[in-house]
């Protein structure tokens, strides 16, 4: 656990600008949610310490850290490396059904980049590729990725792609299975919030995993 990065980026973003709560137990809530506590336990906890708040402060601290990343431009992984395992799955939310997009480091297994589109086709996929560009500065030199589609979109942009259709996906499954399952949960209590909220979690969650969890 890395706590002493987590306070040098709340302060960078300015996250404690007219926010009443001590910081000490703002950090310790988010790291808690990140590690896998519920919203409602992490309120849970902070009250036998003598702080009263609720799961929905809780989960506005939490959506406030990924939007002040997203704002800042802050990337979650220090470098973009040589290669990039690349994958996409259907997730749902209020019912309706969006793609996942999400890339991975294969040696260190830190997520450089994910978010959610309304669809998988060419236009989406380019842009994942253009996040990535714009988080890192450039695109990344090789993809490897487990189908044949949009193969067009890597072209344009200079990236080379490799097809690995089973290795791709061992690889990065646990990545996947994990967001997907931590977004039902960021989702199961609160409705009404739209795909921009998603990506916003999907920063914060992605930061946090690789600057102090892993």
């Amino acid at each position: 656990m890395n706590l002493p990065e987590l306070t040098e980026v709340l302060d960078e973003i300015e996250f404690f600008e007219r926010e009443r709560t001590d910081r000490q137990v703002v950090e310790l809530a988010i790291l808690l949610y990140n590690f896998g506590v519920s919203f409602r336990k992490v309120a849970r906890v902070l009250g036998w310490i003598g702080v009263e708040r609720s799961d929905v402060a809780v989960w506005t601290w939490v959506q406030k850290f990924g939007e002040r990343l997203t704002e800042a431009g802050r990337r979650p992984a220090a470098d973009l490396p040589a290669v990039l395992l690349m994958d996409e799955t259907a997730i749902k939310q209020r019912g309706q059904e969006f793609v996942l997009f999400a890339a991975v480091d294969p040696e260190t297994r830190h997520l450089i980049h994910a978010s959610v589109a309304p669809s998988r086709n060419y236009l989406t996929t380019r842009r994942f590729l253009i996040e990535i560009a714009e988080l890192y500065g450039r695109a990344p030199p090789i993809v490897v990725t487990d189908g044949a589609s949009y193969g067009a979109v890597f072209t344009r942009h200079g990236v080379t792609r490799i097809i690995r259709r089973h290795s791709v996906r061992n690889r990065i499954e646990r990545w996947i299975q994990e967001l997907k399952r931590r977004i039902e949960t960021f989702y199961a209590s609160f409705t009404g919030y739209d795909v921009d909220t998603t990506n916003n979690w999907l920063r914060q969650f992605a930061w946090v995993w690789n600057v102090c969890l892993t």
